[in-house]
């Protein structure tokens, strides 16, 4: 007999092939020495684990190996007792050999063993010496090594494989279906048990190809089809790749499972929804039919191998699935497997579930000291466990996020599906004794059915179109860019009642094209489809249980290539944000940069929209802040969608929708629990993100302009004003060396003309391709220039090809208007001294489609300002500046006497002019002018002059009093912008007969000649 035969080196040996972490290992070493590691329990740890293991390790196990021996090596030592040469000459070799990540290089997985330790007593037969033992045999990813969860597996499906094993009767000559089955270990167990036919489905391909190794490892046959001739065959598991998100009814339509299982598939809250929506369609495929429950309950079996005895570690120190051998002292069948004895469920003295006890060192029920068991009746409710009967889930998860949890519990109910927490009724054989870092405590095991509650009287086609599994959902598309708020308004959307949400989609896809790195990529594209156009497909336009679908998405995650219905179905908007509220906190979680920003992606988005014919609506995040009910009611509106006033609240913390990312980007919003106003000041902006935010902020401009109400500082409570003429919206003015949009155009604040309006300026019109008295005006503008000591002043020549680029540009050949500005040009430094201006002058042409502003058909009226004209002793009107507070002052008032235009006195008390044009009289067939002393020498003013010689009439030019005008038979004004305008009224005198006069009209028709016929014909023009 071996000298080591006695279940603590059962253990000992089970954990090493398990590969239990280290210092759980030494815990059952030291146990198995009676409290240290004695040369006993080392020769044991040499000759059956470690020298047998080594052999036919890889990487991993080495790493694995060596780890454990330095753990064995610190434990002896500080114990006191001598070790064993060969622990030091073993670590000695993989320490001069081996490098802990060299070993690890590449999808490196290793080779486990779990054993399964049936418990004395666990059938009536008690000539077995020894607890029978099922060993499956795994190959893992590295990161089991220890265990993401500190265990050595995933402590769900260790549970889970412990209650098939436990209650096969459940199980047995039943259809099973895995989701999520990882490495197969729950799968595996099931073919133990006498199933029917086991599916087994996982969403990774890679974890689906290790699947299919491990079940070739314990010599299942695999398949891809089942057909009527091999259901039957118990040794077929099927693999299918399933993923949830893109899963259909179409997917599933062949799979009519009796039970559904699942561990640990409650991880990620993202994919909670896509969980319960194939647990629905799993669980109401098919209509109940009774089984025969106490027939299969006292017939269970075990199948596909054998029971080792004790000592059975196999060649190379590994404890093998072998059918060929089962326990000696075993029961058999025909089939030579192992077989539960048929009177588990007589032998039963406990009445009722409460009546159970619980062995804790143990693990497993028992009652009155006999072996583990439980009534009959009770095995038929853990089947049936509700009135309507049918397929049953078993849902084994650690709750770890208990709003994922309550997600899961929320959407299940919604879904119609009934869940029950077995756990206490159903606790498996402690199969596992071994395994100290396993901790049975911390998982619950759910039973999951579908109740047809208001299905009653309907056919199986009725229930189905009454669940509405194909039911188109209508998308709601939010485009962004990071840091929008975007994460805030999904969970608006999400508190709706008829809104289910998804958070970026697109994001694997993304990340798969792009290859850009980030913190989460690998998780990311591990539990995410990357395939953009399935996506579109399958999970953006999947069927839903709700009316409408909420997808989040970054602009920059719109990528070519991507199916053209993401843009063409669905209703579409864009949120935007500033960019100097994004960029300070954006290098968070990665470097900003323009198209990480994806403001330019914003507009692309925009613009592709606008040419489909749905421009979608805009909303600033501004909006959202300062007023939170206004703006969502306003772009519910602009949806089409009714507005809840649920969307204004939200819990704070993790949400089931929130995406793999969102321990990264999240964490702040995880506090809110509404959309709030800005708090305090800004924060500083970093210098470093200076020339980014110049790139991007032009797009978010653009975009503010499209928005339903534009947020600033100085928010005006008036609506946005008509234009007078409604073409003018979309000018292109020049500013500077070059051409901008109207909402473009734009000088900097250090720029003169700001600082003290301290810039000169021109009015011209064109008339039939040509630009009316081009010349004189750049020759006053020039003059102008000079009088203030401009530097730096551009060509002749190029201030005409700047207004010639400018009409031609705008398509203006006619009744236009030009304002002509050349200003003394930016300074390096606020400040009134000429000195600071180093950059030259600011050229700005601004064209305008503008008829004559005045009426001159019927007249205008005139009232006389008690503002005076600037005097030459003051401010020469000779020169054409535009510090115009002189003449606005008048204008004001000229306003408030709701007449079109106000008289303007010298210092003497004679007329000058009015506040926007020189001013003529007629008396007694004579024309007069005031001197041009105080007023501007306008150009129109000497063109008119110029007129009315021609027209043989006499022109006086000198001082007017101001009751000379009251008097006057006619009067008309002259100005670029009005050409010659009729006055009827001033100051309540009537002009005349109230009427155009005669010589008024002769004048009039000689401008319009001339006008017609000179001027500089503007490049490329030519009359139609």
């Amino acid at each position: 007999m071996d000298r080591f035969s006695s279940n603590r080196f059962d253990h000992l040996i089970a954990a090493f092939l398990a590969m239990e972490p280290a210092h759980c290992l030494i815990s059952l070493a030291q146990e198995s020495g009676g409290g240290s590691i004695t040369n006993e329990v080392q020769s044991f740890l040499w000759e059956h684990c470690i020298s047998k293991l080594v052999v036919n390790s890889n990487a991993a196990s080495h790493l694995y190996i060596k780890n454990f021996i330095k753990k064995v090596i610190v434990a002896v030592e500080s114990s006191g007792h001598d070790l064993l040469d060969v622990f030091y000459e073993q670590y000695a070799y993989y320490m001069a050999s081996f490098k802990d990540d060299n070993l690890l290089k590449g999808n490196t997985r290793v080779y486990k063993s779990i054993s399964f330790l049936f418990p004395d007593g666990h059938s009536e037969n008690q000539s077995c010496p020894r607890p029978a033992k099922v060993v499956i045999p795994l190959k893992c990813s590295v990161n089991m090594l220890e265990g993401d969860t500190g265990c050595s597996i995933w402590p769900s499906s260790l549970f889970l494989s412990e209650f098939i094993l436990s209650y096969p009767e459940i199980f047995s000559d039943k259809f099973c279906f895995e989701v999520g089955s990882g490495v197969g270990l729950v799968g595996i167990s099931l073919t133990y048990v006498n199933a029917s036919k086991v599916i087994l489905s996982d969403g990774d391909l890679s974890s689906l190809a290790n699947l299919k190794h491990n079940l070739e490892l314990n010599q299942s046959r695999t398949g891809t089809e089942v057909s009527e001739s091999t259901l039957q065959d118990v040794n077929l598991v099927e693999t299918k790749y399933l993923k949830w998100e893109s899963a259909s009814v179409a997917d599933l339509q062949d799979c009519n499972p009796d039970i559904v299982l699942g561990a640990d598939v409650m991880y990620d809250p993202l994919c909670v929804p896509h969980l319960i929506r194939v647990l629905t369609i799993l669980l109401a495929r098919k209509e109940y039919k009774p089984h025969r429950w106490m027939e299969n309950c006292c017939n269970g079996t075990l199948r596909n191998g054998h029971i080792n005895d004790e000592n059975n570690y196999g060649d190379g120190g590994s404890l093998n699935f072998n059918r060929s051998r089962t326990c000696e002292h075993t029961p058999k069948n025909n089939n030579n497997v192992y077989k539960f004895d048929s009177h588990r469920c007589k032998t039963c003295r406990c009445n009722g579930l409460n009546k159970k006890h619980n062995d804790s060192s143990r693990g497993y029920c028992t009652s009155s000291g006999e072996a583990s068991c439980y009534d009959a009746s009770v095995c038929k409710s853990a089947y049936d466990g509700s009135k309507d009967g049918g397929p049953i889930a078993y849902i084994a998860t650690v709750i770890r996020n208990p709003d994922t949890f309550d997600c899961f519990l929320r959407l299940t109910t919604q879904a119609g599906l009934s869940v029950v927490d077995i756990t206490e009724m159903w606790k498996p054989l402690n199969l596992l004794p071994y395994m100290i870092s396993y901790d049975r405590s911390s998982i619950r095991l759910l039973s999951v059915r579908f109740i047809w509650r208001g299905f009653e009287g309907c056919s199986l086609a009725q229930k189905r179109e009454k669940m509405g599994e194909e039911k188109e959902i209508e998308v709601i598309h939010s485009w962004s860019a990071p840091r929008s708020l975007s994460t805030s308004l999904m969970y608006s959307f999400a508190q709706r009642d008829d809104m289910e949400v998804l958070d970026e989609p697109l994001y694997a896809h993304f990340l798969r094209v792009t290859g850009v790195a980030r913190p989460y990529r690998e998780e990311v594209l591990s539990k995410m489809d990357s395939d953009g156009n399935k996506v579109v497909k399958e999970v953006i336009f999947g069927p839903g249980t709700k009316r409408y679908r909420y997808c989040k998405h970054m602009s920059k995650q719109y990528i070519p290539g991507l199916n053209s219905d993401l843009m063409k179905k669905g209703k579409h908007f864009i949120l935007i944000r500033n960019p100097l509220d994004i960029l300070p906190s954006f290098d968070k979680v990665v470097p900003p940069s323009f198209l990480e920003l994806g403001l330019a992606s914003l507009v692309a988005i925009y613009s592709e929209l606008c040419e489909l014919g749905t421009p979608p609506p805009v909303i600033d995040a501004a909006d959202l802040q300062d007023d939170p009910e206004t703006a969502l009611r306003g772009l519910c509106e602009d949806l089409g969608i009714p507005f809840q006033a649920s969307m204004l609240k939200w819990e704070a913390g993790p949400k089931p929708v929130d995406g793999v990312w969102a321990p990264w980007w999240y964490k702040s919003v995880h506090k809110s629990t509404c959309f709030t106003p800005k708090s305090g000041y800004p924060l500083t902006f970093p210098s470093q993100l200076y020339d980014l935010l110049e790139q991007s902020l032009p797009f978010y401009n653009m975009l503010r302009h499209h928005s339903r109400r534009t947020s600033s500082l100085l928010r005006s409570p008036l609506p946005p004003p008509s234009l007078p003429v409604p073409e003018n919206e979309k000018l292109i003015a020049w500013v500077g060396d070059e051409l901008m949009p109207r909402e473009s155009a734009k000088v900097s604040v250090f720029d003169s003309v700001v600082q003290g309006g301290d810039a000169v300026w021109e009015g011209l019109r064109v008339y039939n391709g040509k630009v009316f008295k081009l010349d004189e005006h750049l020759d006053r503008l020039f003059d102008s220039a000079k009088a203030l000591a401009f530097n730096n002043v551009p060509s002749r020549e190029e201030v005409k090809e700047a207004i010639f680029s400018t009409l031609i540009t705008n398509g203006m050949f006619d009744n236009a208007h030009i304002r002509l500005t050349l200003t003394r040009g930016k300074k390096v430094t606020s400040g009134m001294s000429p000195a600071f201006n180093l950059y030259g002058c600011t050229l700005i042409v601004l064209a305008e489609w503008k008829p004559p502003v005045y009426d001159n058909t019927g007249g205008i009226t005139l009232v006389t300002a008690t503002t005076r004209r600037n005097s030459p002793n003051n401010l020469d009107s000779k020169i054409h500046h535009n510090n115009l507070l002189n003449n606005i002052l008048a204008k004001v008032e000229g306003n408030l006497a709701k007449a079109d235009d106000a008289i303007m006195l010298d210092q003497d008390g004679y007329v000058s002019e009015t506040n926007a044009t020189n001013i003529f009289l007629v008396k007694k067939g004579h024309v007069l002018t005031p001197h041009a002393d105080y007023c501007l020498p306008g150009i129109t003013r000497a063109t008119v002059m110029d007129l009315v010689v021609k027209e043989n009439l006499v022109l006086v030019e000198r001082r007017i009093s101001l009751s000379e005008f009251h008097t006057a038979d006619e009067v008309w004004t002259t100005g670029t912008m009005g050409e010659l305008t009729p006055v009827v009224m001033i100051d309540g005198r009537v002009i005349g007969d109230g009427k155009v006069g005669p010589v008024t009209r002769r004048v009039q028709n000689a401008y319009k000649v001339l006008t017609a016929e000179s001027g500089e014909p503007i490049p490329i023009y030519s009359k139609a």
